[in-house]
């Protein structure tokens, strides 16, 4: 007998999963099971399979039940037709005005007007994007700079202006970033999918990621983050932005070469638009390494992802961290002459009256706590405003914090509190290479600092040649200078040991350690088998420019505190080589105290009077030196005009060369600092960064001392007059 289905019972049943709905057609009897198909089966639930006819009965029952849980999971797909769009005028003219784009659909974001500098953004961007080209632009943090790349983004692909736009950050955290921040635009504007409604699936997937979507029966393929974390747009045929694809990547990625897909046609689509935001870390923009490789990443790799005959629109957003940083590297029209840039300063104009801002700034630091010390000095302001904003101009008059009046009294603020960070991040100037304390290095000047002599060779109108030995756990560092008599040095070779037999390497990422070289020894048997390995390595005679070769003069080791120090001591005592060594401990005595060279006894240690002296009242005998003056010494000489005399030159002729080298002799910076009354220079180290070498080359200038290399107007170490005299005899 044949049952008839309610309304009610064929939507319940139509409500079941697809395992639900199986189970409940395996249950049914057989007179019963044709009839419910064919009433679950109707209206919009037409199966697309055709049962085959004929074969046994149960292969047949399957097959309809199949047929009618495919029809469901269709059905449930489905979410076609479309709306039709709600502003069609609306939408063309956005699509051809980037910034009305932005204003009509991104409201809420750009809830503030326009500073002048992001419409000549939002302009420069169109331009790139409708006609290919290259633009950097330089803004502080905070300017809309990285969300007006995303907008721009987006409209190049919903109005069919690029297909393939490639978003690059700095890690691999931040290209995830983008594509969480794009999409979060998008759900942020209700408006775009109303003259968008072809973007509804790509939304719908990013919500309901493992769910299928069908458009009028079609299975759609849209993504928002593919097996190769691509968003991929839905392949709606008549829509402009049909299978366009958007890529994060880090600039670092090693898979970048050959990216592409091939769209319906047959066609291979490659990337017609780049967008580059903030590709620098603070770490890398003061590594002349790892700023290069980054460079070269954008220029070589990236800008070489267009096909054969496209023109790639290239867009960049930044900041200047530091000077001479990848963002003034790419605003350089002399090093990229193919790129576009511009830097926008919030201050475009300082106010006439500093003094009265000078005044404003000590009002910042009174009262009894930051509260009231901002209040006072808003009262100075507004007392004093006519005067205080004469001549001043800024970007954007809302830049500025809600309890703050203007927005150049919210610039001038951040001025006083943080002059660096005002000229680095507001004015997108970059940090000067010299601080106050004269002597900070800057590695893109270093890497200019050549000798011409081949590295490894010893220039022969040297007179003395100095080593030494910095230790870690892990690794040995070593470098060999050559010094004339008024301290013009010359640095002959450095390295490490065991070798890393890699150009760049860090403390972190070390392919070869001390202990690996004697395996099954102890760390104390390795680290002495390292420093006679070495010492053999360095106390050999060195080729010479004129044919000729020398020895090394002296050697000095850092006798390191710890478990390295009684390892040292044992190791130079039982060398062959021990009066060239000296093992040495580097100080930082403050400031007015009592200086390095009064230590220890006045008779029978040795010193000149520069800031080291050669303990020979102790066993074994050791060097002791201020740190801070010795580092301050090296970097005068390196600061030094390459040809006067006492400058230090690098090796080679080859400015690439040196680069990590570089990364080491910027690794600490000096500080002005003054304790009790008495002023001095202190070195901080950069957290993160390997300063080895630097400690190596501070070590072989105070070598050279030790040796009578002086500047003019020091005094040279004086020699030591050894008496002899009989036991108990008068002396």
């Amino acid at each position: 007998m044949t049952h008839v289905l309610t309304t009610d019972e064929i939507e319940f049943c139509r409500s079941l999963n697809e395992s639900e709905l199986a189970e409940f057609l395996s249950s049914l009897p057989p007179d019963e099971f044709d009839s419910t198909v064919e009433q679950l089966a109707g209206g919009d639930w037409q199966p697309e399979q055709q049962v085959v006819t004929g074969g046994n009965y149960a292969d047949a029952r399957s097959q309809k039940a199949a047929a009618v849980i495919n029809a469901k999971t269709a059905s449930a797909q489905e979410i076609g037709p479309l709306p039709a769009v709600v502003d069609p005028q609306r939408r063309e003219r956005c699509s051809a005005d980037l910034e009305l784009y932005a204003m009509t659909y991104f409201a809420p974001t750009f809830y503030l007007p326009f500073a002048p500098y992001q419409i000549s953004m939002l302009d420069a961007f169109q331009n790139v994007i409708e006609s290919g080209g290259r633009e950097c632009h330089a803004v502080r943090r905070g300017g809309l700079k990285s969300t007006i790349a995303r907008v721009a983004t987006q409209w190049a692909v919903t109005n069919g202006h690029r297909r393939f736009p490639v978003l690059v950050g700095a890690t691999d955290d931040k290209g995830n970033e983008h594509r969480e921040n794009f999409f979060s635009l998008l759900a942020a504007s209700p408006i775009l999918l109303d003259d968008y409604p072809e973007l509804v699936p790509l939304m719908l997937k990013w919500r309901q990621p493992k769910r299928q979507f069908r458009l009028n029966g079609r299975l759609l393929a849209v993504h928002p983050k593919d097996a190769r974390g691509r968003i991929v747009f839905a392949d709606i045929h008549e829509a402009a932005s049909c299978e366009a694809h958007i890529a994060p990547y880090s600039v670092n990625a090693t898979d970048v070469s050959g990216l592409s897909y091939v769209d319906r046609f047959g066609v291979t689509v490659r990337p017609d638009l780049l967008v580059f935001d903030d590709v620098q870390t603070p770490q890398s923009a003061k590594s002349p390494l790892m700023t290069e490789e980054r460079e070269e990443a954008i220029t070589k790799t990236f800008c070489g992802l267009a096909g054969l005959g496209e023109k790639l629109a290239a867009i960049m957003v930044c900041t200047v961290r530091e000077h001479g940083d990848l963002t003034e590297q790419f605003l350089s029209r002399e090093r990229h002459p193919d790129w576009s840039g511009s830097k926008y300063p919030s201050v475009l104009r300082l106010p006439d009256r500093m003094d009265l801002w000078d005044a404003y700034a000590v009002k910042l630091g009174q009262g009894d706590d930051p509260t009231e010390g901002k209040r006072l000095a808003t009262e100075f302001y507004r007392a004093n405003r006519s005067d205080m904003d004469a001549g001043g101009q800024v970007a954007w008059e809302y830049d500025k914090l809600p309890e703050e009046d203007t927005s150049l009294q919210s610039l001038m603020t951040v001025r006083a509190l943080d002059p660096s960070f005002f000229r680095c991040e507001i004015q997108q100037e970059g940090l000067v290479p010299v601080n106050t304390s004269g002597v900070r290095l800057d590695a893109q000047t270093l890497l200019k600092r050549l000798s011409g002599v081949p590295r490894g060779i010893v220039p022969a109108q040297s007179s003395y040649l100095t080593g030494f030995i910095d230790s870690s756990d892990q690794v040995l560092w070593w470098a060999v200078v050559a010094h004339a008599k008024d301290c013009t040095s010359w640095l002959v070779d450095y390295g490490n040991w065991p070798n890393q037999g890699r150009p760049v390497f860090y403390k972190s990422d070390l392919a070869s350690t001390i202990s690996q070289q004697m395996p099954g020894a102890s760390w104390e048997e390795a680290f002495v088998h390292a420093h006679n390995e070495l010492e053999h390595h360095l106390l050999t005679d060195w080729a010479t420019s004129d044919g000729q070769s020398r020895p090394l003069d002296l050697l000095l080791k850092d006798w390191s505190d710890g478990g390295q120090k009684p390892r040292i001591e044992s190791q130079i005592a039982a060398s062959a080589n021990k009066t060239r060594i000296r093992p040495t401990k580097g100080f930082a005595p403050k400031p007015g105290r009592k200086p390095v060279h009064l230590w220890g006894d006045g008779v029978r240690d040795r010193h000149n009077g520069q800031g080291w002296v050669e303990r020979r009242s102790e066993t074994p005998v050791h060097v002791q030196y201020n740190v801070n003056e010795w580092k301050s010494h090296a970097a005068r000489r390196l600061l030094t005009t390459v040809g006067a005399p006492s400058a230090m030159l690098l090796p080679g002729d080859d400015e690439r060369a040196n680069r990590l080298l570089a990364e080491h002799l910027t690794a600490e910076q000096p500080k002005t600092i003054i304790y009790d009354g008495a002023g001095g220079i202190a070195w901080q180290a950069i957290p993160g960064r390997d300063n080895d070498w630097w400690d190596c080359i501070v070590g072989n200038c105070m070598a050279a001392s030790m040796l009578g290399c002086t500047l003019n107007g020091e005094k040279q170490a004086a020699k030591v007059v050894r008496t002899f005299a009989l036991p108990g005899a008068r002396r």
